[in-house]
């Protein structure tokens, strides 16, 4: 018996080289109204704030309720500001690059220095700071009211990363330093790490030095602010400098330094952006910094998969392991994606490499256990192979699956009734 399959080489090979975030994303949409949509709005009375406190939800396009599944969760700091971006890169990188992941955009627009801000200051390059030193209260509303709230809410999982910039740059570290397992991950993008003319700082590097940070890790963007004081300095000559107007990104090179040579466990990349400036850098920072964090997401060794002649074991192998890295990377199961798993059998199938295409789909029902449409396939491919006992056992579970008794009946009019 031979299986008509669709042929799916092609598109297999799209969504091997390219993901299917982008691909999914763009069959999804209205073509008349092109524009990704970010961002439902939602409000939290927070009591420890005494204030009604603004945020958005961005859910990744597979979220449903309804499904026994969760996702990671970003919080994203200026949330008003960002989240355009983040949901930008998101529509590009996820399922190649980056997981699917919830995002959280926080605003910060009411009184955003005294939310962000670890230490009480009276100015700030002679200008009057009205309030400040807000962090831990704000930290604690996040700790005990909006993450549980989020929590409760929707398909989370504990995988958490926080992202800030500027002055919410300086909280992300500060909250690393003061309460690590908050979040799994921290970006601080252009941090304004001279804060309090470089008191937290100094304080800052006692705590880094002992400090208890395996299983998290911080990406810091630092960006080109040296253009806007000086024709002459470079990043690597700016310690030079004394003036005020190099304080801040002294202080960040400064951090760098100090981070890279202490054993705290913490996994740290930095970057200095030449070509951008403190407004520009978030955007850029946010698809480095996940593409950083991410990295064992992307699929290894594509051109494997779409070689029809690489040995079953390989194939199995490379699934095995990429699995692997994302329960390692995630701290929870997470295979392979379904489709591509069930796309990659069927084009083995539709290439004649009937036994390969069933080991990929048996694995993948392994991993899926209650996807009808993987063992319905196998049921056909089984009975293809001559192999009654396993056209026998998953034809049982569709039937069990679906409520009928479809398959087990096509599979005694293959082998004869067993009865």
């Amino acid at each position: 018996m031979r299986i008509s399959w669709l042929s799916v080489s092609a598109l297999l090979s799209l969504l091997i080289l390219f993901g299917t975030g982008p691909l999914a994303s763009v069959q999804a949409q209205d073509l008349t109204d092109p524009l990704i949509q970010i961002g439902s709005p939602g409000k939290l009375y927070s009591e420890i704030l005494d204030e009604e406190r603004k945020y958005w939800i961005h859910l990744p396009e597979s979220y449903s309720a309804s499904v026994d599944a969760t996702y990671p969760v970003i919080y994203l700091l200026d949330g008003g500001q960002l989240l355009g971006g983040l949901a930008a890169i998101q529509q590009f990188y996820n399922i190649f690059r980056i997981p699917e992941m919830i995002v959280v955009g926080i605003s910060n627009e009411t009184n955003r220095t005294r939310d962000l801000t670890p230490s009480v200051v009276a100015s700030r390059h002679d200008a009057d700071v009205e309030a400040s030193g807000g962090a831990s209260e704000f930290r604690a509303f996040l700790t005990k009211e909006l993450i549980p709230h989020i929590d409760e809410t929707y398909s989370t999982s504990s995988h958490r990363v926080l992202i800030g910039h500027s002055f919410a740059g300086l909280f992300t570290i500060d909250t690393l330093l003061r309460q690590a397992d908050l979040f799994t991950h921290y970006v601080a993008l252009d941090p304004t790490l001279d804060w309090d003319d470089g008191q937290w700082l100094e304080q800052s590097i006692d705590k880094l030095d002992g400090a208890q940070l395996a299983g998290h890790s911080l990406f810091l963007a630092i960006s080109n602010e040296i253009i806007r004081f000086s024709d002459t300095l470079t990043f690597e000559t700016v310690d030079s400098d004394s003036s005020p107007f190099s304080l801040g990104v002294r202080s960040a090179k400064r951090f760098v330094e100090v981070q890279e040579e202490l054993t705290n466990d913490l996994l740290f990349s930095w970057k200095f952006y030449e070509k951008d400036i403190h407004g520009s850098i978030p955007l850029v920072g946010m698809r480095d910094a996940l593409v950083y964090i991410y990295d064992f997401w992307e699929l290894k060794r594509p051109s494997l998969y779409n070689d029809p002649d690489t040995p079953t074991e390989t194939i199995l192998s490379l699934i095995r392991d990429q699995s692997q890295a994302r329960e390692d990377g995630l701290g929870y199961p997470l295979p392979m994606e379904r489709d591509l798993l069930e796309m990659l059998g069927h084009f083995y199938a539709d290439v004649g490499r009937t036994a390969k295409a069933k080991s990929v789909l048996a694995l993948a029902s392994s991993y899926y256990p209650l996807v009808s449409s993987l063992h319905e396939s196998l049921v056909d491919l089984c009975a293809e192979l001559k192999d009654e006992a396993c056209a026998r056992e998953h034809a049982t579970i569709a039937d069990s699956l679906s409520g009928a008794s479809t398959y087990q009946e096509k599979i005694d009019s293959v082998f004869g009734d067993s009865k």
